[in-house]
This record gives structure tokens, C-alpha cells and sequence, in this order.
């Protein structure tokens, strides 16, 4: 007696189901039963929906900028304090001062993440102050482990590295002296990509004329500006009172302007006194994060 064939029932049950895929199919569709089985989604497309998208990722000067109006239409102002975090007693002052101002911090100051979130508290906005090579040559101008042009690529790659990992929650850097640092472009490039990289922002502070930082980060992709307004490159109290009035006239003349201070008392007071008095002048006191995207025709309102 011949025994049954088991594999009968299996290979039954393969060709029928192998036929109801192949007349699911439309015809013309050239899509085999074989790929139907693999890839169902190819039969119901509407059972099979496209994955939701994931979230947006900014970039950290985004996700570190302060929230300001951006459709404000009067001249904006954006003052940045440098030295800070290094002398106690002028950079608590400057934190209580009106903002929202950015700060920049010194990568070698103490206590910097207890600083840093003050300010923040206060609504101001931060920055690494980027120690490099002044004509000085000295540290005692720049303080220790800026960027040189007499260094190997690899070490100032590392000190800047260390410098932005000492501050936290920045939108970017500027540079502190580098009158010599900022006229290098391969050392510019140096700054500008690895700024790139992190998603920062970079301003060039314009401590010469000549420096291309401002034109290596542009050409990096890295969004950027430059310094429009010295407040106190002379610390006597009436000439810091004409640089001010220069910051208001360059604002109502290019829609905006960049000025930067340092923690001294003329400033200070010179500040303590001015800076309330913008609102009513007409003028929107901003940080320079929201410049930096307004320079950039940056829509800061997108979410991609």
C-alpha cells in the first residue's frame, strides 16, 4: 500500500494563497507574489501610513538663543560685555544690568557654570571670549592658552575645544585681542570649522581692520557678524557717552547694530543709565544671537 503524501496540504495551501496574491495585483503592476509576501505595504499602501517625522534637531545657538520678537520693525541694538567672569565684583554688576545683553566669558574664569546661570537668569544671553595672539605677545594681555599662528594646527584646535567645553550654554565665540590671530585665515579656518561643527554662531569683534575672521566663518557656512561699535576703547566717561550715541545712530541707520563693552565702572554706569532708555527712543534692545539671524536672513521661526 503506498503511504499518503504529506507535503500535499502544504503545497495546496502555497499555490492558493500564491493565487489570491496574484489576482490582488493590478494587472500590469508586474509585482510577483513572491515580492507581495515580502513586502505587503506594496498591495495596501494605505494600511501601511509613512512614519511620523522625527523631531527637529537645531543648532545649539538656536537651542541656546533667548526668545525675542523678530517682527519688531525698530532699529535693534545687541550690546556684548566682554572679560567677563574673571573679576567678581564688575561681572555681578553687568549681570544686573537691563537685557537682554550677551555675555562673554573668559574660558579660564571660576566658577563659570554658576555664572553663566545667573546670567541666564537674569535673560542674558552668553558666549565663550576666545583668547588669541595680540601684537602684545604677551598672556598677560590674552591670558593663558590663546590661539597663535606660531602653533601646530592640533594645538589650537585643542585649546579651543577646551575653551568652548569650559562654557556652558553658548550660543558661539568672539575673539578677545587677536589682532595677529585674526589676520591668519588658516587659523581663522581652524576657528570657523570647528565652530561650524558645534552648530555655534561667531562674531568677530574686529580688534583691527584687516581681520578675516568675519569672511572665513561666512565662507565655513558658520552663521555670523561683525562688531559695529567700540564702547569703551577710551574709558573716559564723555567719550563712552559718544560712543553710545554712535550705536543709536548706526542702529537707525542700518536697522541694527553691534557694540561691545567691558566690565569696567565708566561703562557700567554709563550703561546703568542708557540702557533704559532705548524703549522709549524708539530702539529694541536684543541679543546678538537674534542680530546674527537678522544679518543672515535667518528665519528664525522655522523649525527645519
Amino acid at each position: 500500500m503506498t503511504s499518503p503524501d504529506r507535503t500535499a496540504p502544504a503545497v495546496s495551501r502555497r499555490a492558493a494563497l500564491s493565487g489570491l496574491l496574484a489576482a490582488a495585483v493590478m494587472p500590469g503592476a508586474m509585482l510577483s507574489p513572491s515580492r507581495a509576501l515580502a513586502k505587503p505595504y506594496l498591495l495596501h499602501p494605505e494600511a501601511f501610513p509613512d512614519p511620523a517625522p522625527g523631531p527637529v534637531v537645531l543648532p545649539t545657538w538656536r537651542r541656546n538663543a533667548i526668545s525675542v520678537t523678530y517682527l519688531d520693525e525698530r532699529p535693534k541694538i545687541a550690546i556684548v560685555v566682554d572679560d567677563l567672569g574673571a573679576t567678581h565684583p564688575f561681572t555681578e554688576r553687568v549681570v544686573a544690568l537691563q537685557g537682554p545683553l550677551t555675555l562673554s566669558w573668559f574660558p579660564f574664569a571660576p566658577n563659570l557654570p554658576e555664572q553663566v546661570a545667573a546670567a541666564a537668569a537674569r535673560g542674558h544671553e552668553s558666549t565663550l571670549h576666545m583668547p588669541m595672539q595680540a601684537s602684545s605677545n604677551t598672556i598677560a594681555q590674552t591670558g593663558p592658552d590663546p590661539l597663535r599662528v606660531d602653533l601646530p594646527p592640533a594645538v589650537n584646535l585643542a585649546r579651543l575645544r577646551a575653551a568652548l567645553d569650559a562654557v556652558p550654554n553658548i550660543v558661539g565665540l568672539n575673539n578677545h585681542m587677536g589682532t595677529v590671530a585674526t589676520r591668519d585665515p588658516a587659523l581663522m579656518d581652524i576657528v570657523a570649522g570647528e565652530a561650524r561643527d558645534r552648530g555655534m554662531l561667531f562674531l568677530d569683534s574686529v580688534t583691527i581692520p584687516h581681520s578675516v575672521a568675519l569672511a572665513r566663518a561666512e565662507i565655513a557656512g558658520v552663521p555670523a557678524a561683525a562688531r559695529d561699535v567700540f564702547i569703551d576703547h577710551s574709558s573716559g566717561p564723555n567719550l563712552i557717552r559718544e560712543q553710545l550715541a554712535d550705536i543709536e545712530s548706526t542702529a537707525r541707520r542700518l536697522g541694527y547694530a553691534i557694540a561691545i563693552g567691558h566690565p569696567r565702572r565708566h561703562t557700567i554706569e554709563a550703561l546703568e543709565e542708557w540702557l533704559p532708555t532705548l524703549a522709549a527712543k524708539g530702539f529694541v534692545l536684543w541679543p546678538i544671537s537674534a542680530t546674527v539671524a537678522l544679518r543672515n536672513k535667518i528665519d528664525m521661526t522655522a523649525t527645519v
